[in-house]
């Protein structure tokens, strides 16, 4: 029983071992944070910082591979399109800082697959950060810029994307129903045929109320002629037995009016 016990102990042991060994097996260690990636990192804030549009404009235009290659001559290992994004960001908030004051040291940071550095940037309108991110070969491979805003402009830009987002919504849909009102008056559409069924109406109206008017008038004409046919006949019977004739052969068949 004993023996059995500790066979159990052991193997519990043993599994629990082997779980805390792949769990540290399977975790990477964070980079190791150099005096290369500090140095580098500082001296394209640097030069970031102190580029003007003009000179920001001739980098806009050089190809990904050319900007490389600059910054090769000076030992620098960087994305030319990351520093053309950076360059670009960079230039487009500064003057919503309102002049740069002051660029503190880089505050290093790392993970298993990337090196941080962050600059805090003090402007005379306000203030913001830089952040660099390097991978394990201290290559830079984002450079991006960011102001800090207070509660109430945060608020103000909420509401005002906001106005414009439903602005542009009520325009779309003004204009949709304008053009799904211009359908009526296509050809074959169901508001043109409408249209003409409201013409033509009055003219069916009319033909029927003529047809009718004509049959009153026959049924009128026929009993007309009955009675001035039973006239006639009395008439024509009287004068025989006047004459000492007799009507009795006599019979209207039909009348013809000469106009």
């Amino acid at each position: 029983m004993k023996s059995m016990m500790k066979k159990a102990i052991a193997l519990v042991m043993f599994a629990a071992l082997s779980i805390t060994l792949a769990g540290c097996g399977g975790s990477k260690p964070d980079l190791p944070v150099s005096e290369m990636a500090y140095a580098e990192a500082s001296g394209i804030m640097g030069g970031i910082s102190n580029t003007d549009e003009t000179s920001a404009a001739e980098f806009m235009d050089m190809e990904d591979e050319d900007v490389e290659d600059f910054f090769k001559q000076y030992g620098y290992s960087i994305d030319g399109a990351a520093f053309k994004n950076g360059l670009d960001g960079w230039i487009s908030l500064k003057e919503e800082f309102g002049g740069v004051e002051a660029i503190s040291d880089p505050e290093m940071s790392s993970d298993p697959d990337s090196i941080t550095a962050t600059f805090f940037i003090t402007g005379n309108r306000r203030n913001g950060t830089c952040v660099v991110v390097m991978d394990h070969r201290n290559k830079i491979k984002s450079i991006t810029t960011s102001a800090e805003y207070t509660i109430q402009e945060n608020m103000t830009k909420a509401g005002l994307n906001t106005l414009l987002g439903m602005g542009t919504t009520f325009v779309i849909l003004i204009f949709l129903s304008l053009i799904i009102g211009l359908f009526k008056y296509l050809p074959g559409a169901g508001g043109a045929k409408a249209k003409q069924d409201k013409k033509s109406a009055p003219v069916d109206n009319a033909v029927s109320q003529i047809a009718e008017r004509e049959e009153l008038a026959a049924s009128d004409s026929a009993e007309d002629e009955g009675e001035l046919i039973a006239v006639i006949t009395a008439a024509v019977a009287a004068y025989e037995a006047q004459s000492g004739g007799s009507g009795d052969g006599f019979v209207v068949r039909s009348i013809r009016r000469h106009y």
